[in-house]
């Protein structure tokens, strides 16, 4: 019985990240083979932004997809035109650009389900004398996280492929983090936005 107890409270208290994802990609677009993808996390948050794009370069580089990160690889981050950051990444072998970017952070209470126990002392004619006391359960403040991830090719204008993600952040960042690159990764390959290198 303490295991099916144990149990229900892990399912209801174990918090799920990720909502929802849609995704859109151009009719045009024609994959190529690329020599790298940049992962680009427009996030304020160092820490989060770094997560972001480690998880998501992990994520393609384990799909055979080589991948870097900006934070580790940009060294210059201003560019008078588009022709010039496009030869700067040339510079860097970079064929593909995905953009993360937040478009809305939103805190909100929720409601948790509540675990309570019986705590009573039973009286020496049979009754019952007690309380019920929660110990799991409530309201808790959470922040529902809205973010895009764009995907930018060499020979476009426009990104070619984005992805909505919204989840919610419940205690550290690097769960959403990882459950938003995971999801990200798995639709770019399915959407089919790279050619296998030659």
């Amino acid at each position: 019985m303490k295991n099916l107890l144990f149990v229900f409270v892990l399912a209801f208290l174990t918090p799920v990240a990720l909502i929802a994802q849609t995704t859109w990609k151009s009719p045009t677009f024609k994959p190529e083979a690329m020599r790298k993808v940049m992962v680009y996390a427009k996030v304020v948050d160092e820490m989060v932004r770094k997560q972001l794009e480690d998880f998501t370069v992990k994520m393609l580089s384990d799909k055979g997809i080589p991948a870097v990160t900006a934070y580790s690889t940009l060294k210059r981050t201003k560019f008078a035109t588009r022709e010039d950051f496009i030869a700067y990444a040339d510079t860097l072998q970079v064929d593909g650009l995905l953009v993360y970017e937040v478009e809305d952070a939103e805190q909100k209470a929720v409601n948790k389900p509540t675990v309570s126990v019986g705590v009573g002392v039973g009286g020496m004619y049979g009754g019952y004398v007690g309380a019920s006391a929660p110990i799991a359960g409530g309201t808790k403040m959470v922040t529902m996280v809205s973010m895009s991830g764009k995907f930018y090719a060499r020979n476009y204008t426009d990104s070619q492929w984005l992805i909505s993600l919204s989840g919610t952040l419940d205690g550290s960042t690097d769960k959403l983090a990882y459950s938003f690159a995971k999801t990200t990764a798995k639709a770019m390959l399915k959407d089919g936005l790279f050619l296998p290198r030659k």
